[in-house]
């Protein structure tokens, strides 16, 4: 078993190929003898990372969001911009 060296796009006599360094081939791969400089038969020490946090936008069915209201205008004082025709 032979392990990727590099992540990115590869090309080779059959197109290109995608690689995500770490990624497992099979020893008698063509890439793999094509291209041996990019693989290794060193296993890759595991990596733990954590994954990003998403927020969702919409909430889900049931959900219910902590929001807060914008203050507005009390409805007293919308009279009072209007101005009066006394």
């Amino acid at each position: 078993m032979k392990y990727a060296l590099v992540t990115g796009n590869v090309a080779w006599s059959q197109g290109t190929t995608q690689l995500h360094r770490g990624k497992s081939a099979d020893d008698d791969h063509p890439l793999v003898l094509e291209r041996p400089d990019l693989f290794s038969d060193a296993e890759p020490d595991a990596e733990l990372s954590a994954a990003p946090t998403i927020e969702r936008a919409t909430a889900a069915p049931g959900e219910k969001r902590a929001t807060r209201r914008k203050p507005t205008a009390d409805k007293g004082d919308a009279g009072a911009k209007g101005g009066s025709s006394e």
